[in-house]
């Protein structure tokens, strides 16, 4: 099978490699090698925020500011290393640049830097050990974790007998799909079977082309299971690739990684040497592409404007991905972990995963939980596992202290109170609570640490800011409406407001605003969990106590970073 020629933006992720920066120059350079117009190059390179177009410091430390970061002390932690940085260039002359960025899908270790934007650091320390060039304490080797069925000379012969079993097997599979129940993972929850079925009648029957896409592009506040699934299990996505490529008919395979997640890419690599030569007797080519960086991207109609060489901005729908994706084909677009759980239920059965759960739930789960416990960390957990019971999983609260309250399902999910700890972690009851499992990130919140009152307020605020600063302006109400969010908040938080309950009326008609008018799923959930804090914790500043209770979360299938079920 011939490779498919480099894109614009693998064009210009190399060049940056090797230059740092991207210059006038060597952009009209591109554009005249790739007989593509200058106009064209230079509306990739000035959308994402990766490419820089100006000679960087020698050196690079870009430190996470949001929430669990945020909690963990990332502006007491920025300026030590600014410090530290100070420090380092007049000992050796060579300059560092540190910048504040959006989450960097580290919050386990937060607060998490990056040096030279592929070496991810803990804290200051950590930065000052970079920078020198010492060794960093070696990542804890991962767990066996139940859904690795096999050993490494078993791999890959669930997706061989697949494929020798032809469209029976194919049937077959997706018929075991049905059954498990199994949903995205990545926040959507939509029916895996059911997507998977849609792609594969699409288009000509026996025929034409298709694309099977998986979305690494794990960028939401609190949000990093899917990074450990990389890491840890990278056999089980690729093997995941292959048998959506088998039962959809699809003759390529391309995962869709965040730039940032360099090591995990390694393991990727290292993984796909076996996973392209089993595909390559298949008929189905493997790729790994990097994202040249934004949250937007984890929308998966955006995800494809980039893999097109065009600006990451969301479409408007229909017609969706299964229908009309990549190039106009027929795509499947699934996160990681969807991936690596069909792999499991593949072999194992349908049976097998249901009867993981727990509590009348069916199947395994992967959560990441940061925020107040005293260890941070991923759990492969049964679902219906409670709160409480992750949280005990985690060590406990940090410091033995008070929980106040609790974030679920990563950013864009709605807070709960204290007094919903023992909900399980499960799609529907969750929904049922008043929020959402969302992308598979619980962040805990104590009433005080170290004597220090944990400020909610401010919290929901940074979460605001967050999609603010995300989003890709494409669309008049999510540009405008949650600059005026943030702008509405820090008013009621500096004490400012004339009337902080008439901002909040506004807040919550600029909710709905968004939630009936954005294109995508950023605009639709960037109040929520401000919103939902301002419901149901009447002492915050603006709150009222009869604020109706929001109506149970549903994430819309194309939300960013849940869209990729």
């Amino acid at each position: 099978m011939p490779q498919r020629t480099p894109s614009i933006i693998q064009h210009l992720n190399a060049l940056q490699e090797e230059r740092g920066f991207l210059s006038a120059e060597a952009l009209q350079e591109l554009g005249e090698r790739l007989c593509v117009p200058l106009h064209r190059i230079e509306g990739v390179a000035s959308f994402y925020p990766h490419f820089r177009r100006t000679p960087p410091a020698a050196r690079n430390v870009q430190v996470c500011r949001d929430l669990s970061c945020k909690m963990a002390g990332a502006k007491a932690c920025l300026q030590a290393i600014r410090a530290t940085a100070s420090a380092h260039t007049n000992a050796t002359g060579e300059s560092v640049e540190v910048e504040e960025v959006s989450c960097l899908g580290r919050c386990d270790r937060a607060p998490a830097a990056l040096c030279d934007h592929k070496l991810p650091v803990h804290g200051a320390e950590g930065a000052l050990r970079a920078l020198r060039g010492e060794a960093l304490p070696p990542s804890a080797p991962p767990p066996r974790y139940r859904i690795d069925f096999c050993e490494p000379n078993d791999r890959y012969q669930t997706a061989r007998r697949i494929a020798a079993g032809g469209d029976t097997a194919a049937l077959d599979t997706l018929a075991a799909l049905k059954e498990s129940g199994l949903r995205g993972m990545g926040g959507a929850g939509f029916p895996t079977a059911l997507k998977w079925g849609f792609v594969r009648n699409a288009g000509q029957q026996g025929g034409g082309e298709k694309y099977v896409i998986c979305n690494a592009d794990e960028s939401e506040p609190g949000t990093f299971k899917d990074r450990e699934i990389l890491r840890a299990l990278p056999h089980l996505v690729w093997e995941g690739v292959i048998i959506a490529a088998l039962v959809v008919r699809a003759q390529r395979g391309i995962i869709y990684i965040r730039h940032e997640y360099s090591p995990e890419r390694r393991e990727l690599e290292r993984e796909q040497a076996t996973a392209a030569v089993v595909a390559a007797e298949l008929g189905i080519e493997l790729e790994i592409f990097v994202s040249p960086g934004g949250y937007i991207l984890g929308e998966e109609t955006a995800l494809l404007e980039a893999l097109e060489d065009r600006r990451g901005e969301p479409r408007n729908k229909p017609p969706f991905p299964g229908i009309e994706g990549l190039f106009g084909k027929p795509t499947l677009i699934n996160n990681v972990e969807t991936l690596a759980m069909v792999t499991a239920i593949s072999a194992r059965g349908a049976s097998w995963w249901k009867s993981a759960g727990v509590r009348g739930c069916a199947g395994l789960k992967f959560i990441g939980i940061s925020g107040d416990v005293a260890r941070p960390g991923c759990f492969e957990i049964p679902t219906g596992t409670t709160i409480r019971e992750l949280i005990d999983l985690a060590g406990g609260m940090r410091e033995d202290a008070e929980l106040a309250a609790i974030l679920p399902g990563g950013a864009s999910s709605a807070f709960l109170p204290k007094s919903a700890i023992d909900t399980p972690l499960d799609f529907e009851k969750l929904k049922a609570a008043g929020s959402t499992l969302g992308s598979g990130a619980v962040v805990v919140i104590a009433t005080s640490i170290a004597g220090e009152a944990r400020d909610l307020f401010a919290l929901g605020l940074n979460l605001t800011r967050f999609f603010r600063n995300e989003s890709c302006g494409k669309c008049v109400p999510c540009r405008v409406g949650s600059e005026k969010a943030v702008l509405l908040l820090e008013s009621i938080a500096a004490g400012e407001a004339h009337d902080p309950a008439a901002s909040v009326a506004l807040l919550e008609d600029l909710h709905s605003t968004l939630a009936a008018t954005s294109i995508c799923g950023l605009g639709q959930v960037a109040l929520l969990p401000m919103l939902s804090l301002l419901r149901r914790f009447p002492a915050l500043p603006g709150a009222a106590p009869s604020a109706p209770h929001p109506h149970p979360h549903k994430h819309n299938a194309q939300d960013p970073q849940n869209s990729a079920t």
